[in-house]
């Protein structure tokens, strides 16, 4: 009796586990790894500070104009890589969740961020221009 509970248990397990793959391309242990740039499309000096809960990325200066910043990471296996950015320039500070997984995978691999005074444009890749946009977060 208790061998079959244990079956049992280990079935729904199962069911579970792999009931999960759907939302992964790739499956949860072959994640891609993701590479995020932040281009400074403001016409002035911007300094980024990029963390998530995993770790911080420390602040760097991103000059103007053609300045970019770029890392990269491999998603954890939760579904639940987010990172976020501060932006400062002068008599200016904000911020963004420039990864967020639910919202960008799988699409997002190459993620390519112009930053502007009113919020930051991700590349469409359907469209080759920067039309994907969100305003800054606000506290």
């Amino acid at each position: 009796m208790i061998s079959i509970n244990r079956i049992v248990l280990l079935q729904i397990f199962l069911v579970l586990f792999l009931s999960s793959f759907h939302k992964v391309e790739g499956g949860l242990f072959f994640r891609k790894r993701v590479y995020v740039e932040l281009f400074n499309d403001l016409g002035l000096n911007v300094t980024v500070h990029c963390k998530s809960g995993d770790g911080d990325l420390g602040s760097h200066f991103i000059e103007s104009p053609n300045g970019f910043y770029q890392f990269n990471f491999k998603p954890n296996l939760f579904g639940t890589t987010d990172y976020y950015c501060n932006f400062q320039w002068p008599n200016n500070f904000h911020w963004f969740d420039i990864y967020v997984f639910e919202r960008d995978h799988p699409e997002c691999t190459d993620c390519y961020w112009k930053i502007r005074a009113d919020g930051v444009c991700r590349l469409n890749y359907l469209t080759k221009e920067y039309d994907i946009c969100y305003p800054w977060n606000s506290d």
